[in-house]
This record gives C-alpha cells, sequence and structure tokens, in this order.
C-alpha cells in the first residue's frame, strides 16, 4: 500500500559539515551547490572527491549516500550509509538514512521497521525515524501502528505540517474522514501551500459528498 503522505525531505537536505582540511572542504562546498541545484551527478562525484580527502567523514559518506538515492541509485547509497555505520555504528542520521532507502527505495519494510526501532530505542523523540516508521508500517498494512507513530510525531513537532498530513492519511484509510480532515486542515493553518494536504483534504471531502469512499490515492509524488 502506498499512501499520499509527505515523509521526510532528507534524503533531499544535506548536512553542514565540521571543519575538515581545505581542499575537502572545498570539493564538499562545490558537491553541496550541486546538490542543492539537483545535479545530483556531480554532486556525488565532488563528495568522492572529498571523500579521497577525508574517508572517514560520516556526513560526507551519507551526503554522497543521499545524491546517489536521488539519482534511482538505491543500492550504491545504502553502501555509503553502511559505510559511515562501519566508521561510527551508534549515528543515527546513518542509520535513519539506511532505513530510509531500505524502505522508500526497496520496499523492504519489515527490515527498514527494525533499524527505525533501533534509532528510536536511543533517542524515542527522534522526528524523523517516527515519520519513517509510520510510512514504513502503513505501506506494510499495519495502519494502528502507523497512526501510533504520526501522534507521537505531531507531539514531538507539533508545528511540522508533514505529521499532521500523514496521521490524516492513515485515518483517511482507516474511514475515519472527519478525523482526518481536522488532521489536514492542521497542516494547511500550518502550511496553505502544503500540496499533499489539500490533495488529502479534496479527495477526503469527495468521500464525505458521495457518502461512498473513492480509492485513496496511494501515489508518493508528494512525499518529502
Amino acid at each position: 500500500m502506498k499512501l499520499v503522505i509527505t515523509i521526510i525531505a532528507v534524503l533531499a537536505s544535506i548536512l553542514v559539515l565540521p571543519a575538515m582540511g581545505e581542499s575537502a572542504k572545498f570539493w564538499s562546498d562545490q558537491a553541496n551547490d550541486y546538490f542543492i541545484a539537483g545535479d545530483f551527478e556531480n554532486a556525488a562525484a565532488g563528495y568522492d572527491k572529498a571523500l579521497e580527502l577525508e574517508p572517514n567523514s560520516t556526513d560526507l559518506w551519507d551526503n554522497k549516500g543521499k545524491a546517489l538515492a536521488n539519482l534511482g541509485r538505491i543500492d550504491d547509497a545504502i553502501s555509503c550509509f553502511d559505510k559511515s555505520l562501519e566508521i561510527n555504528a551508534s549515528n543515527l542520521e546513518s542509520m535513519n538514512l539506511l532505513a530510509i532507502a531500505l524502505s522508500q527505495g526497496l520496499n523492504k519494510y519489515s527490515e527498514a521497521i527494525a533499524i527505525f526501532d533501533q534509532v528510536l530505542q536511543i533517542n524515542p523523540s527522534y522526528y524523523d525515524a517516527l515519520i519513517g516508521k509510520g510510512m514504513s508500517l502503513a505501506n506494510n498494512g499495519d495502519l494502528s501502528g502507523s497512526l501510533d507513530c504520526f501522534e507521537k510525531a505531531t507531539q514531538v513537532r507539533s508545528r511540522d505540517p508533514s505529521g499532521w498530513n500523514n496521521k490524516g492519511v492513515v485515518l483517511r484509510q482507516m474511514g475515519r474522514y472527519q478525523d482526518a480532515l481536522t488532521c489536514f486542515s492542521k497542516a494547511l493553518s500550518l502550511d496553505s501551500s502544503h500540496v499533499a494536504a489539500r490533495q488529502n483534504r479534496d479527495l477526503t471531502l469527495q468521500d464525505l459528498e458521495q457518502e461512498q469512499p473513492t480509492a485513496p490515492s496511494m501515489s508518493t509524488d508528494n512525499m518529502q
């Protein structure tokens, strides 16, 4: 089951690296510029150059993995996140990225959930892991567990519209249309330009007007 929910924008963002060797910083900064511009091929190449000089930088491995994930090279991205975890096995960011790649890239929801659980055991308020786990549970058919994750996520970041949108999608799928509308309206009150929330709200209003729910759209195009 694919849900119209906004997942965290982790794979569309980069980490700001700490101070490093001047040449490595040059290549990293250049790669960051390419990444922001959407040129993920050159971004990945730039991170490779930086890694030649700073091979033990988990941030560089994670950023390279994100660039590769945006190119659809999920297996290569996973190799980068694995390399980061070889350097620092307790890096929650790398663990979370690995779980997202397994879930959203390879549909390996059970494996991803197990990793999200590890992250949340260390930090129960890790927002991205709550969202990622909720998404994985929903796609794995566990709507109740998914709803629990999104409820916790909205408690952790009450002003993040994505959590409210995701919660609303699950409620709609459960047939709780009024509760779903409340969530979509909350998301739009926080961000009036939130495309997924507006789309989901309109679909839910159609459900109520027709009294027979339309099949929920399961596209992942609006994930962030």
